[in-house]
């Protein structure tokens, strides 16, 4: 191989290299391409908390006072769960419930506390009751079984805990951020219970600072067990998540500024 040729191979070997650390999110940054053009969102924009569930997939939407969701009969826990968390709620001191309940809204089968005993899996929150401080309604129906699903215990109180406090810690500081999460569910899921629940592979949560200068999102990505990598390892773009659950999030916000949102992410940015 001649001097030229090496030296060439060199730098697309460089230039590869260099690729794959930006998408993998080494130097804190992952970015496909998507600038930001300015946009700022001003005043309040309708349903942040909203996301459009992946079509053909079973969906009753439930509005509750801390969060909306969207109910899967099939699966008997949510597509997905969504709200605006903002600082102030984050200062609440409401008491913790822990009475977990039938939700009233559910059309269908009704899964109950029973379902989960014994099973070997947790009654996890997809809206933690951390973030319904604020409100005794919202307490209390953050343990609705709608907003629970069976999560490992390990990931449970471990990672995924320290995922809901940083969204807290993200939320004062930013005056308010947007958060959608829910879980992944094989096509012949495992099931606990009288009522067949589905018990998803993996989880993910979607936080965004629409409101911040500039903005940010970012989402994560973790799967149902005992996650003991650091949390920006399972970090990854919306789009990542969009693509693979199907679910359309952040659609009420101008299309600039929902592409570069979903698009981009800087560890450093989030503190991770």
């Amino acid at each position: 191989m001649s001097k030229k040729l090496q030296a060439a191979v060199v730098v697309m070997i460089i230039a590869v290299v260099g690729y794959l650390m930006n998408l993998s999110g080494c130097e804190g940054v992952m970015n496909t391409g998507q600038s930001y053009d300015g946009t700022l969102v001003e005043g309040h924009i309708e349903d942040l908390d909203m996301a459009r569930t992946a079509k053909g997939r079973k969906s009753q939407i439930i509005r509750h006072k801390g969060y909306t969701l969207s109910y899967n009969d099939d699966w008997r826990i949510a597509n997905w769960v969504g709200y605006v968390l903002t600082a102030d709620e984050t200062n609440g001191d409401v008491e913790r419930s822990d009475w977990f309940d039938k939700d009233p809204m559910v059309k269908g089968v009704q899964v109950r506390h029973a379902d989960y005993t014994h099973s070997g899996f947790d009654r996890g929150h997809l809206a933690p009751a951390a973030d319904m401080k604020w409100d005794e309604q919202a307490m209390k129906e953050s343990f609705y079984m709608s907003n629970i699903c069976p999560q490992v215990h390990a990931l449970n109180a471990g990672l995924w805990n320290s995922l809901e406090s940083r969204v807290r810690t993200w939320a004062r500081r930013d005056s308010a951020i947007v958060v959608v999460c829910g879980p992944i569910v094989p096509d012949e899921p495992m099931t606990i219970g009288e009522n067949r629940v589905a018990v998803p592979e993996y989880f993910y949560k979607v936080v965004a600072s629409p409101y911040s200068a500039p903005p940010r999102g970012i989402a994560f990505i973790m799967p149902n067990e005992d996650c003991d990598m650091p949390l920006y390892k399972y970090a990854v773009t919306i789009d990542s998540v969009e693509r693979r659950t199907g679910i359309d999030v952040l659609y009420n916000l101008p299309d600039s500024l929902e592409n570069y949102i979903e698009q981009n992410f800087d560890l450093k940015s989030w503190q991770l």
